[in-house]
């Protein structure tokens, strides 16, 4: 830039703003002059109204007087009486050369030209009624009569005039007021023209002097933002706006030179990223070994549950077995299947999957990824997982696709699915939508470029914290129902296969998991395709010639008067059935209840003889229904006991000091069993406190 000095912007808008007052001044000026002249106008025009009406009646009292005193004339006072009757007309006649020194047409001049005639006709005829020498003469009577009426003539003729005066002065009232209308609409209309001017003129200066250059500074800084380190602003011709454009300019070149720099120090950062990354892995992993010795009170819980409900119903299977015989299996088979096979399988798999769970978690995999049908495993673990979603009143709907061959580890692949839709599942069990809809989880499948994506959706209360499901030992659910490695181990898997996972929440309520696999190079597929191969396989059934002796007699109750009625309290269903068989097989009554506040109720309305109680059930644990029988039913204090798979639990000391034979480890023999509930129900009744 010159040195010679430019024009500033801010004096251009003063000398825009001063030209526009004095521009406006003006305008307002004359339009005060006019309206004032209109004004004096309109007051001259009422002033020579009320002139003309004063004249008219000076005119009127006049001759009204003259004709009064002709009329009482005498002899005695004749001369005083002529002197004051020339008076009188002297006025009238000047009020009448008054009228005519005013701007009148020819026929108002025609009027007051007849008015004086009249009126001269008038004091000719009151000079000769003065002038008789007896008011009683018939002369005198004639003049008289002659007088009257050249005055009543001369007053009709003066109320003419006046009449044609008034319509002369409201036409001209009319067309000064319809004049100013005219005026003043046409002043209106250039007032709103000048207002117009003004504003295109100022709108213009400011397009041009403050628009433009503020959009190109937009622009400019736009294109920055965009990456563009290349942007310069044009010179413009106003100092502030100069003073912007070299500021700006002179940034965009140190923008160009930072970015520059950032970009050779990125490429450092991300060398040391990935390092940083690989020794988290390292940190990670050894955090987990460590926080697996710290969870096997939890796991020791979570595992004895499912496993005393195998075992006793293994044991009671087995007797079954024996006790039927060939001919009872072939007409049994469907209740043994649904009674006894079905819950030893679902606890033995849910067994398994949690310690297998763990063990991978806290091993780097090592299987080998390879190319699997995807169908195949969302078939088992659908299987797996029907009778489930069935009892939990959710349906589960598989979208149609086509199949592909995707890069996986088979077990692997199954755990992935399994683990979400048991978080689906978990999410929705109990769960009541606003809108009243059914619970609804559906897979749907699809090939999207190189990938393959699966998408699990609900339709439950969605995730509370989406960024964080997928770290270790993240969990939303009560202690003892979750370990917060399901959805880890998802993530670890979905990393090993060479894929991803993402959650997030859906519009209208509910959870989406989207996972995105490989599809298998079609070198890599074996010729005789991706065939495949199934996991899921039963057990091979214990024939019943394996039991060595008869587990124990079912009790003849058939002459027993009452029956002991034994309430059950425990949040496993699978065991609480397990029980139930186990219990009836000695003759009792069964009450199973699966929370503390469901057994407060029980034994509010009915006799119970034996109480045998979980201790860690999510909503309220046995110790609270134990204290609670110790105050409203401390004589079943001999006959209740825990069964538990910690007997050590410090909640349970001060009762197991007491009552040492009444703790029950979970899982439990079935002879054990039975025997220390055969001791209960003998036991007598503890005196109450």
């Amino acid at each position: 830039m010159n040195g010679t000095p430019r024009p500033s912007l801010r004096r251009r808008l003063a000398l825009l703003g001063v030209w526009s007052a004095l521009t406006t001044t003006l305008l307002l000026t004359g339009l005060a002059i006019f309206s004032s002249r209109a004004q004096q106008q309109l007051r001259l025009t009422t002033r020579g109204m009320l002139e003309e009406e004063r004249i008219g009646n000076a005119v009127i009292r006049g001759v009204m007087q003259q004709i009064s005193i002709a009329g009482d004339a005498s002899p005695a006072r004749r001369a005083e009486q002529v002197a004051h009757f020339d008076s009188v007309g002297a006025a009238v006649y000047t009020h009448l050369r008054g009228y005519l020194s005013r701007p009148l047409s020819p026929a108002e001049r025609k009027q007051i030209e007849r008015v004086k005639e009249e009126h001269q006709q008038l004091e000719v005829a009151a000079r000769r009624v003065m002038g008789a020498p007896s008011s009683t003469s018939s002369y005198s009577v004639d003049a008289n009569a002659d007088m009257r009426r050249h005055a009543f003539t001369a007053l009709d003729v003066l109320r003419d005039f006046v009449s044609m005066r008034e319509r002369s002065l409201e036409s001209l009232a009319e067309t000064q007021a319809d004049t100013m209308r005219r005026v003043t609409v046409s002043l209106v209309l250039l007032v709103a023209l000048f207002a117009l001017a003004q504003v295109l003129v100022v709108a213009r200066f400011v397009r041009r002097r403050v628009t433009l250059p503020l959009e190109q500074c937009a622009e400019a800084v736009s294109r920055v933002g965009a990456g563009d380190r290349d942007v310069r602003l044009p010179t413009a011709s106003d100092q502030e706006f100069a003073e912007l454009a070299e500021a700006f300019n002179a940034m965009s070149s140190r923008l160009a030179e930072t970015r520059a720099d950032l970009e050779t120090r990125n490429t450092s950062l991300s060398e040391a990223l990935g390092q940083v990354r690989t020794t988290q892995d390292e940190l990670v992993r050894s955090e987990t070994l460590s926080a697996i010795g710290r969870m096997t009170a939890g796991l020791a819980h979570e595992l004895n549950n499912p496993l005393a409900t195998v075992l006793a119903s293994s044991e009671l299977l087995a007797a079954r077995l024996r006790e039927g015989g060939a001919g009872h299996m072939a007409h049994g088979a469907a209740e043994l299947d649904r009674l006894y096979v079905a819950p030893i399988l679902q606890e033995a798999r849910r067994a398994r999957l949690l310690v297998r769970s763990l063990l991978q978690f806290a091993r780097r995999g090592d299987s080998e990824v390879r190319p699997v049908p995807f169908r195949e495993s969302l078939d088992v673990v659908s299987e797996l997982r029907q009778f489930a979603f069935a009892a939990a009143g959710v349906r589960l709907e598989v979208a149609p696709f086509d199949d592909a061959c995707i890069m996986a580890e088979r077990q692997h692949l199954q755990g992935v699915l399994l683990n979400v839709l048991n978080n689906a599942l978990d999410a929705l069990n109990g769960y009541e939508r606003p809108d009243g809809a059914a619970a609804l989880v559906r897979v749907d499948a699809r090939r999207v470029a190189e990938h393959f994506v699966v998408s699990v959706t609900d339709n439950g209360p969605g995730l509370r914290e989406p960024a964080r499901v997928f770290e270790a030992f993240y969990t939303t659910k009560d202690v003892g129902e979750g370990t917060g490695l399901g959805l880890a181990l998802v993530d670890r898997f979905m990393i090993t296969f060479g894929g991803s996972v993402h959650a997030e929440n859906v519009a209208g309520g509910g959870a989406r998991f989207t996972l995105h696999f490989r599809l298998a190079d079609p070198g890599l597929v074996p010729a005789t395709g991706c065939v495949p191969e199934s996991t899921l396989s039963l057990p091979t059934p214990v024939s019943s010639s394996a039991m060595t002796d008869t587990l124990f007699p079912v009790a003849d109750t058939a002459d027993a008067p009452v029956r002991p009625c034994v309430l059950v309290v425990d949040d496993e269903a699978p065991l609480l059935r397990a029980q139930d068989l186990l219990l009836r097989r000695l003759g009792v009554d069964v009450v199973l209840s699966g929370s503390v506040a469901d057994a407060r109720r029980v034994l509010e309305q009915r006799p119970v003889q034996a109480v045998l109680c979980d201790v860690k059930m999510p909503a309220a644990s046995g110790v609270v229904l134990l204290e609670w029988i110790e105050q409203h039913r401390p004589s079943l204090l001999s006959h209740f006991a825990f069964v538990t798979g910690d007997v050590e639990a410090p909640e349970i000391g001060r009762f197991a000091q007491a009552h040492p034979d009444a703790l029950i480890a979970k899982p439990f023999d079935v002879r054990e069993y039975l025997d220390q509930v055969r001791r209960l129900l003998d036991q007598p009744a503890a005196s109450a406190r």
